[in-house]
């Protein structure tokens, strides 16, 4: 004789509430915590529900199960997304949640690049001469020889164009996975990367802006600095959480602490390359172009909002792919 109807919910309806709760989060994309045992909660409730038909349970047993496996049917086969989908998705909102869900080591990192790069601007504009020390002879001859003189298209060409957007890819995705890499050092290495650029590109600022050449630099930089420097910044953030890893683990062991901590990092990496693509491409083809500074400066402003608009306020209603 089989189970009588009451026995068999009150033995299963613990786990049909389980699975309620796990359809309620997948639907609203809170992956938090661990549904990889879904699709065996799912097979469970279908064969749960041909036993109630079977049987002749009653109507509200059998709906409660049909509608349990309605929704579970729908998730597991929904449209799945492609590997371009997924990322695109996450650029979209994703990235900028990730972000902000690690404001703390964000905090540290913008004030470990921000506050030597407006204190070293500061004193080499009101001192020059530092710069010889700080930048070094070579650098100072570079800076006078780049801005020193109006920009112009001049004999550049569409080659020329497309061999800097390779080498400013090559060269800034390269400073930025070296500030991530340089956290494992229980994140002094990120630090040190981070301090080092703001101190560096806040004598150069300082130094080119004493010297007159102000309205040739600030024009050409104001376009790209936005998605670079911000880059630059979350490339130490996430080496800065992969660092404090070992010294926090919480109630992990500090092996599982820091590859949970290298596995979150991943989609912050992806954004922060495809941060510093757009940024080689506008240093590339348009920084350098003879447009009114009026111009420059207000398309940099733009580009600007949008940064601190994006990791504001996008993926607010972020769910995510599945």
């Amino acid at each position: 004789m089989g189970m009588s109807q009451e026995a068999f919910v009150k033995r299963y309806q613990g786990r049909w509430l389980d699975l309620d709760e796990m359809l309620d989060r997948l639907e609203k994309g809170d992956l938090d915590r661990p549904v990889d045992d879904f699709p065996e909660r799912y097979q469970q409730v279908c064969r749960h529900l041909a036993v109630a038909r079977h049987r002749g349970y009653s109507p509200g047993v059998r709906v409660n199960l049909e509608r349990l496996v309605a929704r579970g049917h729908t998730i597991l086969y929904q449209h799945r997304p492609g590997p371009w989908e997924k990322i695109l998705d996450y650029v979209a909102g994703g990235f900028a949640r990730d972000v902000r869900k690690n404001w703390a080591y964000l905090l540290a990192a913008t004030v470990a690049f921000v506050l030597p790069f407006l204190v070293m601007m500061g004193w080499i504009y009101l001192d020059p001469e530092v710069a010889l020390d700080v930048l070094g002879e070579d650098m100072v001859f570079q800076l006078d020889a780049m801005y020193g003189s109006p920009f112009g298209d001049g004999d550049r060409g569409s080659e020329d164009d497309v061999m800097m957007f390779g080498f400013y890819i090559y060269n800034n995705v390269g400073i930025a996975l070296r500030t991530f890499g340089a956290g494992v050092m229980f994140g002094l290495g990120s630090l040190a990367i981070i301090l080092f650029n703001g101190l560096f590109i806040g004598a150069a600022s300082g130094y080119v802006t004493a010297m007159g050449y102000g309205d040739q630099f600030w024009p050409f930089v104001i376009g790209h600095g936005s998605f670079e420097l911000t880059a630059i910044v979350l490339a130490g953030m996430a080496g800065l959480k992969v660092g404090a890893a070992p010294i926090w683990p919480g109630r992990r062991g500090r092996v599982d602490a820091i590859r949970e901590a290298a596995r979150d990092s991943v989609g912050i990496i992806l954004g922060f390359s495809v941060m510093l693509i757009i940024a080689a491409f506008i240093e590339a083809f348009w920084s350098p172009r003879a447009i009114d500074a009026s111009i420059r400066y207000g398309v940099g402003a733009v580009l600007w909002a949008v940064v601190i608009l994006y990791f504001a306020l996008a993926g607010r209603s972020y769910r995510g792919t599945r």
